[in-house]
């Protein structure tokens, strides 16, 4: 139990990869929901039917991804300019370790 409690240093890249990967799991809900949102924005031709076309699920679905692409490009360049600053701070911390 201690073990999993306790933290282990580990090196400012591995923490922002692995901060990296959590970070995308919530976008997929957002994605998910704007490419429904999508969907049904645009109803079908037919009167009277309440079904979904096949051509607006697929472009709820690209629109989902694309947001999904979007959102997570934006988490890199945020987890790209964090691992700057940590590596910049280990290297601070390691040069006045030294002396």
């Amino acid at each position: 139990m201690n073990k999993i409690l306790s933290f282990k240093k580990d090196s400012a890249f591995n923490l922002m990869q692995k901060a990296f990967i959590i970070g995308i799991i919530p976008f997929l809900f957002p994605a998910f929901w704007a490419g429904k949102y999508f969907a049904i924005l645009f109803p079908t031709e037919r009167q009277g039917s309440a079904e979904i076309s096949g051509n607006y699920i697929t472009f709820g679905i690209l629109i989902g991804i694309g947001i999904l692409i979007v959102l997570v490009l934006i988490w890199k360049i945020i987890c790209q300019s964090m691992l700057i600053v940590l590596q910049a701070f280990e290297a601070y911390i390691s040069h006045h370790n030294e002396k």
